[in-house]
């Protein structure tokens, strides 16, 4: 009895200590507008919904000019000072063509070429749209393009009409290489997409192998990770890894409270998966609007350096997308390597096959469950802030828009099969990228449902789910 009573106790502590590592942290945000408010000028990260004009103003000697007045105009307008540094950003909402301006006096005085930029911003996908205008670089101007077209269209009227043919066959030619461009550079997307997916629907599906819970508040583990890492970086100023290493120590922390504060108890209560379930949904509420009380509705971004792009073949890159992916792979075949190669893999495997025949052979399942709920979170927070560098941002409802992404994912490829979410996440990430090439790109996600949809009428139980007879 008194054995019992002292391995309650230290449960009790061990709960304490971890609500207080979770608490401190957001003790920090108490005030967050505080903390934005010392910002000179905002930083912009593209999302779905806006895209940046953004630069850094520098003199002929790449020092950085401060406090001077930058202009936007166009379909949408308006006024920004530089900082210290020189930086300055605006985010648009509207697509088209957009001019940057500062003061003549200060371009001259500073020597720089001019004083006014043009730059266009394409709707078709605002979460990778950020023109970055140098005001330090001669660049041809938009008026001398326009009349060096009209020299040009003028010769052509003039020519003969095998001018004109070959001028046809050109922009033919051209329009075809231009899809087969956007063909590549959406395939590629789709597939690091897709690996992120993966990462998020794997901790997932773990626990839905072990438990049967399905948990709509597993999007919420994946933005509480994206969040933790803006909070490490922009708040606290750690480098990048630390704030990595962590926003996934906060996200394993709140899986060992889940489990030890409600699912555990509601398991010896023996309440089912349905009604765990439900309450999955409403933590998932809870969470966001937690989320939206401390940080705000904007995207918050994890790192606000701009990436340099570079080409590998007809796909254009950048480096931090590059990790990322790698980062994705390493750690998903990890965790493959130890469901089947590890001893707690295999105990694992047995309690997602038949819990009750694996605690009869000497398994402890509750000890089980409780390291799969942290795996899972802590899967879920790295996912979150891998996710926020490749999309530029993480906003307090971003694991909630790809939820329904992650259940299809894990569905197609089967429930409660590791290999089946890193399938079924690539045919998803691929099909809903590929599929703007086609449709608007605000259905592109539609698609890959229809996917699911369409398997799921052949191959009810997923790519490598078991078949079981019902009934």
């Amino acid at each position: 009895m008194t054995d019992a009573l002292s391995t309650a106790r230290r449960h009790r502590l061990l709960i304490l200590a971890c609500m207080l590592a979770i608490l401190v942290p957001v003790a920090f945000l108490a005030f967050p507008s505080t903390a934005r408010a010392a910002q000179a000028t905002p930083t912009c990260n593209p999302t779905a919904t806006n895209g940046c004009v953004n630069g850094i103003l520098q003199d002929s000697g790449k020092q950085p000019i401060a406090g001077v007045t930058v202009t936007l105009s166009g379909k949408e307008s308006a006024t920004t000072t530089t900082d210290a540094s020189g930086k300055w950003a605006f985010s648009v909402t509207a697509d088209g063509s957009y001019t940057v301006t500062i003061d003549k006096s200060v371009a001259s005085s500073h020597g720089l070429p001019g004083n006014t930029e043009t730059v266009s911003i394409d709707k078709s996908d605002f979460s990778k749209q950020r023109a970055v205008v140098r005001f330090d670089k001669a660049n041809a101007s938009p008026a001398a393009s326009s009349k060096a077209s009209g020299s040009s269209s003028s010769k052509a009227k003039s020519g003969s009409s095998s001018s004109t043919s070959s001028s046809t066959s050109a922009s033919a030619s051209g329009s075809s290489s231009n899809f087969g461009q956007r063909f590549w550079q959406q395939l590629y997307s789709g597939l690091i997409f897709g690996l992120m997916l993966a990462l998020m629907s794997v901790g997932m599906n773990l626990v839905y192998g072990t438990t049967g819970l399905s948990s709509f508040s597993h999007g919420e583990q994946v933005t509480l990770g994206g969040l933790m890492a803006y909070v490490g970086t922009q708040m606290l100023h750690w480098p990048l890894i630390v704030s990595g290493i962590f926003a996934i120590a906060i996200g394993a922390l709140t899986g060992l409270i889940q489990n030890e504060v409600i699912w555990a108890p509601l398991r010896r209560k023996h309440v089912g998966p349905l009604q765990q379930m439900i309450v999955t949904i409403g933590l998932s509420m809870v969470l966001q609007y937690l989320f939206q009380f401390f940080f705000g509705g904007s995207t918050k971004g994890i790192v606000t350096s701009v990436e340099r792009g570079f080409q590998i073949g007809p796909i254009t890159t950048d480096r931090a997308t590059l990790i990322s992916a790698a980062i994705a792979i390493v750690v998903i075949a990890t965790v493959t390597y130890f469901l089947y190669h590890t001893r707690f893999g295999r105990a694992t495997r047995a309690v997602s096959d038949n819990a009750a025949l694996a605690a009869a052979s000497g398994i402890n399942v509750e000890h089980v469950v409780r390291i799969v709920w942290i795996l899972s979170c802590a899967l879920a927070a790295l996912s979150g802030v891998l996710m926020g560098i490749y999309l530029n941002g993480i906003a307090w409802n971003t694991g909630a828009v790809l939820l329904l992404l992650m259940f299809s994912a894990v569905t197609l490829g089967g429930l409660g099969t590791a290999p089946g979410a890193l399938v079924g996440a690539l045919i998803i990430g691929v099909v809903a990228d590929m599929s703007s090439l086609i449709i608007p790109n605000d259905m592109r996600y539609a698609s890959a449902l229809a996917i699911l949809i369409i398997v799921l009428l052949f191959r009810p139980q997923g790519i490598f789910g078991k078949a079981q007879r019902v009934g």
